[in-house]
């Protein structure tokens, strides 16, 4: 059994709680679909043993384990674990930012989840007491500038009220990443950043209804669906749109791979 302890209260933890499983399977979707190319990067080998970090509702980490290899789904979320585990996957619920691992993995991989977690200092710690040596750390997260134009709606609508948002997201730039990996022992073997026009499947609203609630929690929750339909009507006026008039999220991620040294 993994020696992982479950922390309450904390920041990470306090956040996933507000995923809803449904509204992610229906307004979401997306986040998975793309993770899919960043298990290439992982390539993961059979027999390894690899730490999903931030694993959702377990679709990434399923396909890990059609490699052949052992994987364990770790998520602040209880609901999103237990949706893991009906699907077969092996899954803890617990905090990224205050992991107790120590050399047990082959690998780590996070897809779509790092920007969440606010102390990345304490997740890159984790992460380097949890890998053996040699062990790679893959992930893809948003970088500096992803989703700007909708952090700025949330906050400027927020504010407008008088009302006080949430700040969430920790997007940094590539130095920034690499600097902090490197202090924990993480060389970098490569790292790339791109911009990534992301089509919202049931429009902004529904992102903005899947999303927002951490940024909004000290807000008065009958207030969030006035404020939602505020920040949906300024942002489908300043978002991109493709060729059939669809609204694209201005998402910027990084990507990359380091090795425990």
């Amino acid at each position: 059994m993994p020696k992982q302890k479950v922390q309450k209260g904390n920041t990470e933890m306090s956040i996933s709680q507000h995923w809803e499983k449904e509204k992610y399977e229906k307004n979401a979707r997306f986040v998975s679909v793309y993770g899919e190319e960043l298990i290439e990067w992982l390539n993961p080998q059979k027999d390894e043993y690899i730490l999903d970090l931030g694993c959702g509702d377990g679709v990434l980490t399923k396909k890990i384990t059609e490699y052949g290899c052992k994987v364990l789904g770790l998520d602040g979320s209880q609901k999103f674990v237990e949706a893991a585990r009906k699907i077969g996957v092996e899954a803890v619920q617990g905090d990224a930012q205050n992991m107790k691992f120590e050399n047990e993995f082959d690998a780590i991989f996070s897809n779509a989840a790092l920007h969440w977690m606010t102390n990345p200092e304490k997740v890159m710690e984790g992460v380097s007491r949890a890998l053996k040596k040699g062990g790679r750390f893959v992930a893809e997260t948003g970088r500096k500038g992803n989703v700007e134009k909708i952090e700025n709606a949330i906050f400027e609508t927020v504010e407008k009220h008088n009302l006080k948002a949430k700040k969430c997201w920790f997007f940094p730039t590539p130095e920034e990443k690499t600097k902090l990996l490197e202090k924990y022992g993480l060389k970098v073997k490569r790292m790339i950043t791109f911009p990534r026009p992301t089509l919202l499947p049931t429009g902004i609203k529904g992102w903005l209804q899947t999303f927002s609630a951490p940024i909004l929690v000290n807000i008065p929750v009958e207030l969030h669906e006035k404020l939602i339909d505020e920040i949906t009507e300024k942002l489908e006026n300043e978002l991109e749109k493709n060729e059939n008039g669809q609204i694209l999220a201005d998402y910027i991620r990084l990507r990359f791979e380091a090795v425990k040294e």
